[in-house]
């Protein structure tokens, strides 16, 4: 006696859960992307009531100066004797002819060490500078 078989139906993949897998991905990537274009960060800003927002961020060199004097230039850490160096690097670059210094400090910096910064910068040749604050 022969048995009939059901008719088999096509297999068919649900692409559902494909699809959020590669959108949970895509998000991953974009966070993580953002993530490492962060500078290094400053504890405490100081706070001045004469503060004010820059109109222009944008194509600023970022140097950031630690409670201890380390000199940052985004998360790279440069030694105060080649600061000048990579300054006048940047200074020649052609797709921004018009750079300008973004000082970033903590708080707790001492003058001497921002002096040193600043003395840099001037060596450099550069005297368009801004130091930021917060708004007390």
């Amino acid at each position: 006696m022969k048995v009939k078989m059901p008719a088999r139906e096509d297999a068919e993949i649900d692409m559902a859960p494909m699809i959020d897998m590669v959108f949970l991905l895509l998000v991953f990537f974009m966070v993580a992307s953002v993530a490492a274009e962060q500078r290094y960060e400053i504890e405490t800003l100081p706070r001045s009531s004469h503060a004010k927002v820059p109109e222009e961020i944008k194509g600023r060199m970022i140097l950031s100066l630690d409670a201890e004097g380390n000199v940052y230039d985004d998360m790279e850490l440069i030694e105060l004797e080649k600061l000048s160096e990579r300054i006048e690097q940047r200074m020649a670059d052609p797709n921004n002819p018009t750079q300008k210094v973004l000082i970033r400090a903590d708080e707790r910096v001492r003058y001497k060490d921002s002096k040193k910064v600043m003395a840099a910068c001037g060596e450099a040749g550069m005297v368009d500078l801004i130091y930021t604050a917060f708004r007390k």
